[in-house]
């Protein structure tokens, strides 16, 4: 179970894998056709943007909206919550018995509690549209299509992330992961599904692989370009183009997440000798906008530009989060739910917001179960 405290911002990964991969024997991959440009992440500072303020949340002039909330399971079964393509299920993690294996269980938002769960697969890591999943099998990754059976092994790679066009996938590896994650060198690779025509696009040190953005070829990767250089920096490659676009620059950057068209991203600043920069920012994938937020708190996007904050609670205050919402390019916001009204009580973090941006499912702190809220329209 995750031990994250709920008011702190963390994206925990929809399913982790079962068990860590056992350490593969370093191997060359393929080589890319036409492969893309090696390329590391600059270590001088992205440049100066005009920052305008984030505006402080203040409640609308008129009541909120009373949300919809719902219990949809029984008997304290779930931890980190997900989600189908179709926003009609919420997914989870459980095993029938102490002595079953454990598989993803489904659970239908309309019938909720009133139906059990459902099993639909086996553990491992998904692609967007789950037609694709990987798993460790001995010492190798497997890569298979459900709905024909086919697979793949991959050797000498480590967990594996899908592209958006279930064509491609990419992994960090990393030859000496016995040495201090700071000075430790991460070499990003990208191949075909089935592993073949792997190339290298990226060598970086205290980082690696972030994630795919949503549109087009693109990745993000975080590192430092070379051991003599302190700062790391959050960058994103076009595959398809060859341009990469250096972001932002700090000692330490955490919590990346795109917005659902890849837009905006999401991200947070922590012990920066310039005090400003600490705290949570959203800035376009372009470069050319950025906002600090005037909160703190745990973060999800809504959509391509509207972003969820549940903003920490003040030291010994036990009453229920809130949720609120920040328009990415104007900074307004404004408050989703009134703890008075809507008691979220969330364990851990354990939220995760629809695809369609129309509800969020979280573990109840009270009861440990999934509950189902219903959030009011943009």
């Amino acid at each position: 179970m995750s031990t994250r405290d709920p008011g702190f911002p963390g994206l925990a990964l929809l399913y982790l894998f079962a068990l860590l991969l056992a350490a593969c024997a370093q191997a060359n991959p393929a080589p890319l056709v036409n492969p893309a440009p090696l390329v590391t992440a600059t270590p001088t500072r992205a440049p100066a943007i005009t920052v305008p303020p984030t505006p402080n949340p203040t409640p609308p002039p008129t009541p909120t909206p009373e949300p919809e909330l719902r219990q949809l399971t029984t008997g304290g079964c779930c931890v980190q919550p997900g989600w189908s393509p179709d926003s009609r299920q919420v997914l989870f993690i459980d095993r029938s018995s102490e002595s079953a294996l454990a598989g993803v269980y489904a659970v239908e938002i309309i019938t909720g509690a009133d139906k059990p769960p459902q099993i639909i697969g086996r553990v491992g890591v998904y692609s967007q549209d789950r037609s694709l999943i990987a798993y460790p099998e001995k010492l190798e990754t497997v890569v298979e299509r459900p709905s024909t059976g086919e697979k793949w092994k991959l050797s000498n790679v480590g967990q594996v992330t899908f592209a958006p066009d279930n064509s491609h996938l990419a992994w960090t590896d990393e030859p000496d992961n016995t040495s201090p994650y700071d000075q430790r060198r991460s070499d990003v690779y990208v191949a075909n599904v089935n592993g073949t025509e792997a190339t290298r696009i990226a060598r970086l040190y205290g980082g690696g692989l972030v994630g795919w953005l949503p549109d087009g070829f693109k990745i993000m990767v975080q590192g430092r370009p070379s051991l003599e250089v302190r700062e790391r920096t959050l960058t994103v490659l076009d595959l398809a183009t060859r341009a990469s676009v250096n972001l932002v620059t700090a000692e330490r950057i955490s919590g990346v997440a795109a917005s659902k068209d890849g837009t905006w991203l999401a991200y947070y600043i922590t012990f920066d000798a310039d005090k400003a920069r600490n705290g949570i920012w959203v800035r376009r994938t372009d470069g050319s906008q950025a906002r600090k937020l005037e909160t703190w708190g745990a973060y999800q996007w809504r959509d391509d530009s509207h972003l969820l904050i549940i903003p920490m609670r003040p030291p010994g205050v036990i009453t229920s989060f809130e949720v609120w919402e920040m328009d990415a390019a104007s900074g307004v916001s404004r408050r989703l739910t009134d703890p008075l009204v809507t008691p979220l009580q969330i364990l851990n973090g354990d939220w995760r917001v629809s695809p369609d941006g129309r509800y969020v499912v979280f573990v109840n702190s009270t009861d440990r179960n999934l509950w189902l809220l219903t959030l009011p329209t943009p």
